[in-house]
């Protein structure tokens, strides 16, 4: 829903220019004054909550874990439901309303490629709830105060002329006003690019046509490396890639926004993507301050696919590790292991259970213990752990006896399994609370 205001009265206002809502109903009373008293006491924040609910739920579920988007429409659907209630008061006309920042919520939904049936489904919603809840309001008021019969039916039909002018009025600027940008964002360079991208990602052919190529601007047959950064939007994300593209000398830059706050680039290179080439990569983006995940190198339009899906699949992975245990910048590499072993996570957790025993439990004793017991495994002493741990030794050994109590055997008997359990046992947090 869009955001709303009150037109003022200048004349020049550009709602002068905006269509007078439809006459659907020859009874053109205003709602009762008892029931125009009452409405300024409406909850219309508690409305705005369930409104967002079933919106996100019902027109828009592939935005639910978009909290930009979800912003936008908050703050679009509380202007609107706000300003219905000063029309069913009678603070406002419904001819007087102006739909000040309409712009902002349609455009998203333009940029956003949002079907405009998904659009206008988000209204029906919207004020359908809006009805219910006003209806149940009044007909509440209506047995508190013991109306009378043919009062109250006037009321309601009043109250529901009111409603539906009011949606009629709103919901039709609104598509116009959607419907301008999309054909706008249609016939920009950038929004054709976007949309080959879509194309390409979709699968739909392995070649592009000579004009395609020039719009896309990215060498397709590239050694590709897909940049995840799933906490920037497309503006800090393309100056981010100036950097990135200058630290690895790479001949190609595409940068892809996957929401509203998250972007993908990719990075092309005609050459190996080299050991060292990749460390400076990292750097720049540990240096920037940003999360990310990087997928594998891979060559031509099924690696430019894939690498994506390397990225989106570690970038899993980071998050189930938690803000606290996740390094800012991880390779599909470096969770190559957990990414196969997460595919079935009952699975997983049992093996985790089985193997660890006590130790995977949530407990600041267990982490300590599995802490140690991997620096152990990677560094392969107990000097060189105890130095990495800025321990004594002799309380190296003792963890690792205390460890070997615990699970029930000698550390050296299933090392590689107690490896890829200590790994695997922080993306189940549940687990200790079994």
């Amino acid at each position: 829903m869009s955001t709303t205001a009150h037109r003022t009265a200048d004349a020049n206002s550009p709602a002068d220019a905006m269509p007078a809502p439809l006459n659907l109903w020859r009874d053109e009373r205003p709602v009762p004054s008892w029931v125009q008293e009452v409405a300024r006491g409406f909850d219309v924040d508690g409305l705005v909550d369930v409104i967002i609910g079933r919106c996100l739920g019902i027109a828009f579920p592939n935005h639910i874990g978009d909290d930009e988007f979800r912003a936008h429409l908050t703050a679009s659907t509380r202007a609107n439901a706000h300003c219905l209630r000063s029309v069913i008061a009678g603070d406002i006309a419904l001819e007087d309303v102006y739909l000040e920042q309409v712009l902002s919520f349609a455009t998203v939904q333009a940029q956003l490629r949002i079907p405009q049936k998904s659009m206008q489904r988000s209204y029906r919603v919207s004020f359908f709830t809006m009805w219910e809840a006003w209806t149940a309001f009044l007909r509440q008021v209506i047995v508190e105060r013991d109306i009378d019969r043919d009062e109250a039916a006037l009321a309601m039909q009043l109250l529901t002329q009111t409603i539906l002018g009011y949606q009629d009025f709103v919901a039709s600027q609104v598509a116009e006003t959607y419907t301008r940008d999309y054909e706008a964002l249609n016939r920009s360079r950038a929004h054709m690019r976007r949309n080959l991208v879509k194309e390409i990602l979709r699968g739909e052919g392995n070649t592009l046509a000579v004009s395609d190529t020039a719009i896309l601007s990215y060498d397709l047959s590239c050694r590709h490396i897909a940049v995840l950064l799933p906490t920037l939007a497309e503006g800090a994300a393309t100056q981010l890639s100036v950097g990135m593209r200058a630290a690895v000398s790479c001949q190609h830059s595409l940068v892809y926004p996957l929401t509203l706050s998250s972007t993908v680039v990719w990075l092309g290179r005609i050459g190996e993507w080299k050991p060292a080439i990749l460390e400076a990569l990292d750097g720049v983006l540990r240096e920037a301050g940003v999360v990310a995940t990087l997928g594998g190198p891979s060559v031509g339009i099924d690696g430019f696919r894939e690498s994506l899906e390397e990225a989106m699949a570690a970038e899993r992975i980071r998050a189930a590790w938690g803000d606290s245990g996740a390094p800012a910048v991880v390779r599909h590499d470096d969770v190559g292991l957990e990414i196969l072993l997460m595919r079935e996570p009952d699975r997983a957790r049992q093996f985790v259970e089985r193997e660890l025993g006590p130790l995977a439990r949530d407990t600041v004793e267990a982490a300590r213990l599995r802490e140690t017991l991997e620096a152990s495994f990677r560094f392969g002493s107990h000097v060189a752990a105890a130095e990495h741990l800025q321990l004594h030794e002799h309380t190296v050994r003792n963890r690792l006896h205390k460890v070997e109590e615990l699970i029930g055997r000698p550390l050296a008997e299933r090392r590689t399994e107690l490896q890829v359990a200590a790994r695997l046992v922080r993306l189940l947090p549940a687990i200790g609370q079994a």
